[in-house]
């Protein structure tokens, strides 16, 4: 007699195979015999409040994990909910595989219930990938391709729809092919002739640079960076996901990009030959929102490492463009200059190093010249209270500046924010994803009272879960990043819809079962964060901030840029807007 088994099944199995162990989701029918599978398979179900909040926390876990992770969606609202976290996935590279469910093939054309709409139009624009699913015997197929698509070349998140009726439909397991081999096995490796361009272009260097970026998380390259960095004697800069690669207080770690024109302003100059390693060229790296671009643009040679072609060379030339993983290009370099002489470059990387903690004295003059606790101070309160490997969720507006000039990174992940999409609230589920993907490691959250609004019911996903998360809010009772902004371009008597109330966010955290207090002096920061993480419970730490500390009055990188020029128009957070007229 046949064996019949339904499209969930089928689902599951080709995830096992594909080494899946825990996914995100929040019910909906739709997707129950996948749901029913899991528990055959042990799958771990992380079930959340919000579809958004499964999204953002699948994401944290493939970065955490530097491999594809899974998040479920129902159809309609469910699928809605969660397309922002599929588009922060798109902008910021990460493979995340969406399933998503729909209602009926059969009642298509019938307007049915949480239908209607074309799911799969909309995925389309903010995925490497997105297909539907039409037959049931074809599900382990389009599911171990989904999964290549996402991790193959420029990782990025895949979607796959299934509509009820295909999911619970039930086939003939003897005539269903699973498949064999589902992630991928080989990384591409640099070519002989792009190393020795690139090798003779760094023994020319009088201040050479390696800039990091996502694509070194997934190539789990953080033990050869550092290796060829020593090596070599080359100082190494990151943007927000490479910060860890190489840790803080390396004698060769640069910092954040800022850093690079914090350099330039201290007369010691900036780097003449630049290696990008999984690192892309916008905004952050060229003239623009920030003023001069953080990387040079004359006279300063650019090699460019990713394993998508795609990246080589956009934006702004790429002198020696190289298509590799980067943890190859690394390796192949290091063995090729193993008995190299490099030049001596000791001058140069001791002060770059050594300027990327610029703003511990600079922040002197300004700690506890506000009314209220000035959360540069807050946050190293924090940073005292809590282990050095304690992984670190900075949430959206001015929380993740404070956090990201005052935090230091010892591991790759150790830190995470928020990325291209600039998306507020995704420091919980972020902390979720990571509190699943690394069970033996504390994890907190530092955010802002606007952003802690967004997904603060999850702190019932992290009591259900057992999750002893703790997150800390930067109470200042405003969306401050806005209020900073309108006080420049208009006036202290022109602020609109920038007010928030003093809540009491820790209580919310102590309705559902957590822990909480409320701090409003620097002296009971630390002590409150320590009870917190005795606890061992999820908790909430609400703290009092001043509204009047402004992030970036010490760096120069401001938040608007108020002076007019002749034919000029101000604009915030940008560049002055030309005249047409």
């Amino acid at each position: 007699m046949a064996t019949m088994i339904d499209g969930g099944e089928l689902c599951v199995r080709t995830l096992v195979r594909a080494e899946i162990t825990d996914i995100f989701v929040l019910h909906g029918g739709h997707l129950d015999p996948i749901f029913q599978a899991c528990l055959d398979h042990n799958i771990r179900l992380i079930d959340t409040r919000h579809e958004a909040a499964a999204g953002h926390a699948a994401d944290a876990y493939a970065r955490q994990k530097g491999q594809p992770s899974v998040a479920m969606a129902t159809a309609g609202p469910g699928y809605t909910n969660i397309l922002t976290a599929i588009t922060q996935c798109y902008l910021d590279c990460t493979p995340v595989l969406f399933i998503i469910g729909a209602s009926p093939l059969r009642d298509v054309e019938r307007l049915p219930l949480q239908g209607g709409i074309d799911q799969i139009a909309m995925a389309k624009p903010v995925t490497k990938w997105a297909a539907q699913a039409t037959r049931t015997d074809l599900i382990p197929h389009l599911i171990s391709h989904a999964i290549r698509e996402a991790t193959q070349g420029q990782p990025g998140p895949v979607l796959l729809e299934i509509p009820i009726d295909v999911l619970f439909d039930r086939v003939d397991v003897d005539k269903v092919t699973l498949p064999e081999q589902i992630l991928p096995q080989a990384k591409p490796a640099p070519a002989r002739a792009s190393l020795d361009s690139a090798i003779s272009a760094l023994m020319a260097a009088s201040r050479p640079a390696i800039i990091c970026g996502g694509g070194m998380l997934y190539a789990k390259a953080s033990k050869a960076l550092i290796a060829f960095a020593e090596q070599s004697g080359i100082p190494v800069y990151s943007n927000n996901k490479g910060r860890g690669l190489i840790p803080t207080r390396h004698p060769l770690c640069g910092g954040a990009l800022t850093n690079i024109k914090v350099a330039e302003a201290s007369g010691i100059g900036t780097p003449d030959v630049v290696v990008m390693l999984g690192a892309r060229f916008g905004m952050f790296t060229e003239p623009g929102m920030l003023g001069p671009g953080r990387i040079p643009s004359d006279a300063c040679t650019i090699i460019q490492v990713d394993s998508s072609g795609v990246e080589l060379g956009r934006i702004r030339p790429a002198h020696i463009p190289i298509v590799a993983d980067c943890g190859e290009f690394l390796q192949a370099i290091s063995e090729l200059t193993r008995d190299t002489q490099w030049p001596d470059w000791q001058d140069w990387s001791n002060a770059v190093h050594s300027l990327s903690f610029w703003h511990q004295p600079a922040y002197e003059n300004v700690v506890g010249k506000t009314r209220h606790l000035h959360p540069y101070q807050a946050v190293a309160e924090i940073v005292k209270a809590i282990d050095s490997d304690t992984i670190i969720c900075a949430d959206g507006g001015e929380a993740s500046g404070w956090v990201e000039l005052v935090c230091e990174s010892e591991n790759p992940g150790q830190l995470m924010s928020h990325g291209y999409l600039g998306c507020l609230g995704i420091g919980i589920p972020f902390a979720i994803g990571a509190q699943v993907a690394n069970p033996e490691k504390r994890v907190i959250v530092i955010t802002g009272d606007g952003s802690v609004g967004f997904n603060i019911q999850e702190f019932d996903t992290m009591v259900r879960h057992d999750l002893p998360i703790v997150t800390i809010v930067l109470n200042n009772k405003a969306w401050g990043m806005c209020v900073h902004g309108q006080q420049s371009m208009y006036g202290d008597n022109r602020l609109v819809v920038t007010t928030l109330a003093d809540a009491r966010y820790e209580q919310v955290a102590e309705g559902f079962g957590g822990y909480g207090e409320y701090v409003d002096s620097a002296e009971n920061v630390g002590v409150a964060v320590k009870r917190a993480l005795a606890s061992g419970l999820p908790a909430c730490i609400n703290i009092l901030t001043d509204i009047q500390a402004v992030l970036g009055d010490i760096s120069g990188d401001k938040i608007t840029r108020t002076a007019e020029a002749d034919g000029e128009i101000a604009m915030p957070y940008y560049d002055n807007l030309k005249k047409t007229t």
